[in-house]
This record gives structure tokens, C-alpha cells and sequence, in this order.
């Protein structure tokens, strides 16, 4: 009896070694992933403050469409 697989695999996928990051770029690629994450966790309240009146209405028209 073999064991069964944890994760069903796509039969195009290849398994790929990712290199390894530089020791000079880690702290600047940790330091982007948490504005990322930052703004991920902000969700539309960024992206409202961030819009113009221009997309506002234009979002608005959109939601009466």
C-alpha cells in the first residue's frame, strides 16, 4: 500500500529550484513584502484615499450600471 499524496500535482508542472536570495538584497525584499502586506491588509480603504474624484464617479457609475 503506498502512501497517498498530500497535494494533488498538475501534470504539466516541473519541479523548479528557486535560487537562493542575495544576503545584500533580504532586508529590502522583506521591507517591500511588508508594504505589501500592509496594503493588502488596508484593502479598499487605501485604494479609496488613493482615487481621484474622477474614479470615484466613474466607480459609482459603475455600481448603478
Amino acid at each position: 500500500m503506498q502512501p497517498t499524496p498530500r497535494r494533488q500535482r498538475n501534470l504539466f508542472e516541473e519541479e523548479r529550484e528557486t535560487p537562493p536570495v542575495p544576503a545584500s538584497l533580504r532586508s529590502a525584499l522583506v521591507q517591500q513584502i511588508e508594504r505589501l502586506l500592509i496594503e493588502a491588509l488596508a484593502g479598499n480603504r487605501s485604494k479609496a484615499d488613493a482615487a481621484t474624484p474622477a474614479t470615484r464617479e466613474a466607480a459609482h457609475e459603475q455600481d448603478h450600471a
